[in-house]
């Protein structure tokens, strides 16, 4: 099920607005990829194409990951360059005045036949949105995630949370826009774990991490929430979920 965009409030129409474009900006910078760039290059590519898809601002800067690693605090790494087989994983927020986008893909560099890893961490996230409802508590949907992962003999490669909520601009975070929104996502209730008894409502952002074979590999999504209305944002239909 995914709702038409005439369904959606005008303040939600512009993010899902935004988040097609930050897919399209996403396309635009694996299609720029090549050997040799560092995690910073791209963080760097990411921040120049943005702005011809008419993105002025970032919900959050650009995060790329190399070999499947992960860390606790992220920075981007001159040292760490692409090589064909790499798996990249790639997280981008670019944000306008009044939304943003919140999309992440991951992918192994230059080579023709997809990992598993690859597949598990997209099958992931698909059926995470497809399970979303307002019928659930966040929770449920982080018991859900975890099960998934665990009938498929892998685990979650983040166990603290697999997203958040995205807060508008109309509302007491949009003051210092949209850095206010970015903070209030560190906050445990504004996040995808196993302790939030909220109902699914509004805008979340979807990022199942998985591990498998000692590599970390996430895609990430957008899903509107209001009752019946269900819309995975920037989307067509929820098969898109994890393509660029």
């Amino acid at each position: 099920m995914n709702s038409p965009v005439d369904s959606l409030p005008p303040e939600v129409r512009a993010f899902d607005h935004a988040q097609g474009l930050s897919i399209q900006l996403m396309r635009a910078v694996v299609d720029s990829l090549e050997a040799g760039m560092s995690e910073a290059d791209i963080c760097d590519l990411a921040r120049q194409q943005a702005q011809g898809f008419g993105f002025s601002h970032w919900f959050h800067p650009p995060e790329i990951r190399l070999q499947g690693r992960h860390s606790r605090f992220y920075r981007p790494r001159k040292q760490r360059t692409l090589s064909v087989g790499d798996l990249v994983e790639i997280d981008l927020g670019p944000a306008t005045d009044d939304a943003f986008g919140d999309v992440g893909v991951g992918l192994a560099f230059g080579v023709a036949e997809e990992p598993v890893a690859v597949q598990q961490a997209r099958d992931t996230c698909r059926a995470v949105c497809g399970f979303a409802s307002s019928y659930k508590t966040v929770g449920e949907l982080f018991v859900f995630s975890q099960a998934w992962a665990v009938n498929r003999r892998f685990t979650l490669g983040k166990v603290s949370a697999i997203g958040h909520s995205c807060p508008l601009p109309q509302g007491p975070l949009g003051t210092a826009w949209p850095k206010a929104a970015r903070a209030a996502i560190s906050l445990r209730r504004f996040q995808v774990h196993r302790l939030n008894p909220r109902r699914l409502q509004g805008i979340w952002a979807l990022s199942p991490n998985v591990l498998i074979d000692g590599k970390n590999i996430c895609f990430e999504e957008m899903v509107f929430i209001d009752g019946e209305i269900k819309r995975v944002l920037g989307r067509d239909s929820l098969d898109q979920v994890g393509t660029y």
